[in-house]
């Protein structure tokens, strides 16, 4: 019998996860995508063409023990907070699509999620629910910690830390022996080049904390 997967956020990614989950070697014969979990009020897939519907609410969802869900969100604030309030209630799905490149003794964790065209180096450790968007890459000996979101194109040099709920806006760059303290964004195209300590947006040549 094939297992059901939701898709948990409706928004841009899910989408194009709805598109990469197909291309693993017979996902159609073990899985069954049933559809996406989504708690906005309006239905946001009715702007643009998807093969499923919203059909339910992650917070209030029945689910089976047949049931799996994969966190299609890129906010680390939200993926804690759903992962939270899914915990004990349902498996989660890890994906890591099949043209990834990851060497020897690369540690990946659970609900995480790596694109395609994405390398990960030797002895990285990826905690859990971490999303590694298309195209990046992780040096080795990096780690990058839970709820975090690499978007595309960014490169990490190697013996990177990151802390947990990082955002990396596409392009960015961290140089090597680098470490990130928890709750910071790093803006795209910035370029990390010393330790950064305090919670907040970075952005630019190098990165600079934004003040509002």
């Amino acid at each position: 019998m094939r297992k059901n997967l939701y898709l948990v956020g409706a928004g841009d990614f899910g989408r194009e996860m709805e598109s990469w989950l197909v291309l693993l070697p017979g996902f159609n014969e073990e899985w069954n995508i049933v559809g996406y979990l989504d708690n906005r009020t309006t239905d946001i897939l009715n702007t643009y063409p998807s093969d499923y519907s919203i059909v339910g609410i992650p917070e209030t969802f029945n689910f089976t023990e047949n049931d799996f869900v994969l966190l299609c969100v890129s906010s680390p604030v939200a993926k804690k907070r759903i992962s939270s309030n899914l915990k004990g209630r349902v498996q989660f799905f890890t994906y890591i699509a099949t043209n990834t490149i990851i060497g020897k003794f690369v540690k990946i964790g659970e609900g995480s999620i790596i694109c395609p065209n994405v390398i990960i180096s030797t002895n990285a450790i990826i905690e859990d629910f971490v999303t590694i968007n298309l195209g990046s890459h992780i040096g080795h000996d990096c780690k990058i910690g839970k709820f975090s979101s690499i978007m595309a194109n960014v490169d990490l040099g190697g013996h990177v830390r990151l802390g947990e709920n990082i955002f990396m806006g596409t392009n960015s760059t961290i140089i090597p022996k680098i470490e990130i303290e928890s709750d910071i964004t790093i803006g795209a195209g910035a370029i990390v080049t010393r330790n950064l300590k305090k919670p907040g947006t970075y952005f630019g040549n190098p990165a600079t904390l934004i003040k509002f």
